[in-house]
């Protein structure tokens, strides 16, 4: 879970997340060079050095080639590790075990093979509020793992920070994911559609224990 003061993203505890921290910060250095070099231009612009290019049609036509070019060479270095993250997000390898997320006003239910149960808060003072639950979803690490999420009722979603999970729950429709955990942990989110009066009161509490 993020702590109190920090300044990054949340612990990755999956191949996906970690993928996505460090793409987050790959974009964010590209990012900042980019407008240190802009910073630069305009500088050396505004003290007459005339870095901009002749005023005339030979000049102006080779910048606005440069502009051109640059930009789209710095989006193909974004995009690529972009789609390589979509690709990790739907392959897997043979799951071993199946897990059935159902979303309903306001709890969520689970099913783990042939038993369902139900996972509502826990009741006040009991771990962290609005965190903890009376059931938790326990899963093993190091496995890959099938996640099937619906909805009973209205739109809901599944989301596990740490784990890099974010899922919509659909009534009449079940969406999919893939997920293995790399360690052992107890793993907390919230639902994160607003699906009601009692959207806040919808916690979710992934517990990792070794296969």
């Amino acid at each position: 879970m993020v702590r109190w003061g920090g300044g990054g993203m949340s612990d990755a505890l999956s191949m996906f997340m970690e993928g996505l921290v460090q793409f987050n910060d790959y974009v964010v250095s590209l990012s900042l060079f980019i407008f240190w070099f802009v910073v630069v231009l305009v500088v050396l612009e505004c003290m007459g050095g005339g870095y901009g290019g002749d005023r005339d049609v030979g000049g102006v036509f080779v910048l606005e080639f440069v502009w051109t070019l640059l930009p789209m060479i710095l989006l193909v270095f974004m995009a690529y590790p972009s789609l390589v993250l979509l690709y990790m997000s739907e392959v897997g390898s043979d799951c071993g075990l199946s897990v059935m997320v159902v979303g309903h006003q306001w709890y969520w239910e689970y099913g783990v093979g042939e038993d369902y149960f139900d996972s509502y808060k826990s009741e006040e003072g009991v771990g962290y509020r609005l965190l903890d639950v009376d059931n938790r979803l326990v899963l093993p690490s190091f496995e890959m793992v099938w996640v099937g999420l619906t909805s009973e009722d209205v739109v809901h979603s599944w989301a596990v920070p740490s784990l890099g999970v974010k899922v919509d729950c659909v009534p009449g429709r079940v969406n999919e994911l893939l997920l293995e955990v790399l360690g052992c942990g107890v793993f907390y989110g919230q639902c994160s559609e607003l699906c009601g009066v009692m959207h806040s009161f919808m916690p979710i509490v992934v517990e990792v224990v070794s296969g």
